[in-house]
């Protein structure tokens, strides 16, 4: 049955995972699977009207408008869901997370307060740290990415690689490098992982290891311009001169790719 469903074509998938007696939130959640956020928020819109009480409804609805790119619109459906779910979980989390996209750092600290208090899962400690990164409050970050990583880490974001960074800011390029070397011989390391490492080993004239590093940055994401860069800066102070020349001008062409 799975292989039949597997060859079907995808406006028949579609139609029939929208079957007719599905309720508006089924119709909704399946719309939003399918990536059709505007289907979606009709649907979940409905769905809310018919049971305003719902916390799951509203929360699918906050996110069908964050995944139309309506980060302000989402504010109101993912605070009542915030309010409405009990305990608060993954609603007061997201709500958080489309405060910090919209830079309301503060409202977004509460958010996650609120998160936190049923849910001290990894994520959320993660993305409360750097919410605190971004409110300047360096302490407190420390102490929220310490926390996610002491909880494990997690896929695709690695608390040790944003703990690590916020190390090599602090200058503490010893315990930065520490850090990131764990992140970077994990079986699920991010090419992140390895140009952050490059770009300790770097500050600390480790120069042949950073380059290494670097090298495998670039070969994970070679689009990532900052790899590029970089890695362009460690050949350069190698004397290797060629091959510093050719990562500058991929560097600069991936910068020129992203430009708007």
């Amino acid at each position: 049955m799975m292989g039949t469903m597997a060859r079907l074509p995808f406006t028949l998938l579609l139609a029939v995972s929208l079957a007719p007696g599905q309720s508006a939130i089924e119709r909704g959640q399946a719309h939003l699977a399918a990536g059709r956020p505007a289907d979606a928020e009709l649907e979940l819109a409905r769905a809310v009207e018919q049971s305003p009480a719902d916390a799951e409804g509203w929360r699918l609805l906050g996110l069908a408008r964050i995944s139309a790119n309506r980060l302000p619109q989402a504010e109101s459906a993912l605070s009542r869901a915030c309010t409405l779910e009990k305990p608060p979980v993954d609603s007061c989390y997201y709500l958080a997370r489309n405060r910090h996209a919209l830079a309301q750092y503060e409202p977004a600290r509460q958010a996650f307060d609120l998160a936190l208090s049923a849910t001290p899962s990894a994520r959320v400690h993660r993305a409360a740290g750097l919410n605190y990164l971004a409110l300047g409050r360096d302490a407190d970050a420390e102490r929220h990415l310490r926390l996610a990583v002491a909880l494990g880490p997690s896929v695709p974001d690695d608390s040790r690689v944003d703990l690590g960074a916020f190390l090599f800011r602090q200058g503490r390029l010893p315990d930065a490098a520490s850090v990131l070397a764990q992140a970077a011989q994990s079986n699920t390391a991010s090419p992140r992982a390895y140009l952050e490492l490059g770009r300790v080993l770097l500050q600390q004239g480790k120069l042949k290891p950073a380059a290494q590093h670097l090298e495998e940055a670039v070969r994970r994401n070679p689009a990532d311009p900052n790899a590029h860069l970089l890695l362009a800066r460690a050949y350069q102070r190698l004397g290797r001169d060629a091959d510093a020349a050719r990562e500058l001008r991929l560097g600069e062409l991936e910068f020129r790719r992203k430009q708007p």
